[in-house]
């Protein structure tokens, strides 16, 4: 059973990293699996070895929900944007009181923390903002040939796998403001290898380089470093809140979801806090 957790849990994973403003750090604290994807992408090989069968199917997971649900995902914005992001939202929401009880095991919160809070929380909602003025559209220099466009879905792959480590931060969002998000679903379904070998190359330095700063933040400023996470994950809230929100039934469908969706996560969070208690 925990072997197919393991798979569910990459699966999700790999679906909210395809999803902009959705942070799949963020699941992977929702499901209790954070230190140890972490620990595996910063190449402690102590804890690969110890979580080997679990990041087998983990792994397994993601790469079905990456290469499957850029198809699902695609339609299932398209038809029912609402209704799904409002599922994500809960799903955000019910992950905070694991975020506070991880962050306050040694040490409680200080008036000091609202600085990182806020500064992080200004971060998200600004560069929510600046897609709004952008519109979302692809740059020119998202579909450029040569080695300049080898070079972008580089530095976007690499950016991108720096900020989907951090719980509340997008990956795909990044790629959004890179101008290369839509070019690189695209390649995904038709498997166009020119954009997909870079973008690769560029997520799997930024997943093993962004690890191991994550965990050197954790050791030394771990109270400043939660502090900042709540405040992304508390500005994702804007990122991802449904233009078509107001008084409709897709609305009352979606605060259904919602409120499943918060359920969901809080229930596997105190779950997941229970165990760390224990050990």
């Amino acid at each position: 059973m925990q072997y197919v957790l393991a798979a569910l849990y990459g699966l999700v994973f790999g679906i909210a990293n395809i999803i902009p403003g959705v942070s799949g750090g963020t699941m992977l604290v929702v499901f209790g699996c954070y230190d140890k994807v972490c620990g595996a992408l910063s190449l402690n090989f102590k804890e690969i070895k110890k979580n080997i069968v679990f990041l087998v199917f983990f792994g397994i997971g993601a790469v079905i929900g990456i290469v499957a649900f850029s198809f699902v995902m695609t339609w299932l914005f398209g038809a029912f944007p609402t209704e799904t992001y409002m599922f994500f939202m809960g799903l955000i929401i019910g992950s905070a009181p694991l975020i506070i009880r991880s962050a306050t095991v040694k040490q409680k919160f200080t008036p000091l923390c609202l600085v990182p809070f806020l500064c992080a929380l200004a971060l998200v909602v600004g560069l929510a903002m600046l897609e709004g003025q952008t519109g979302g559209t692809e740059t020119a220099a998202a579909s450029s040939e040569g080695i300049f466009g080898f070079l972008l879905y580089l530095a976007a792959g690499f950016t991108a796998a720096v900020a989907m480590i951090i719980p509340g931060v997008s990956g795909s969002f990044i790629m959004v403001l890179f101008g290369t998000y839509a070019t690189v679903i695209a390649s995904i379904k038709a498997l166009n290898f020119a954009i997909l070998i870079p973008t690769a190359i560029g997520v799997l330095a930024g997943l093993v380089l962004g690890a191991r700063l994550i965990s050197f933040l954790m050791k030394r400023w771990r109270l400043m470093v939660f502090s900042a996470i709540l405040g992304l994950v508390a500005g994702s809230l804007y990122a991802i809140f449904p233009a078509g929100f107001g008084l409709n039934s897709d609305t009352f469908i979606g605060a259904a979801v919602l409120i499943a969706g918060f359920f969901i996560a809080y229930t596997v969070g105190r779950h997941t806090g229970t165990e760390d208690a224990k050990a």
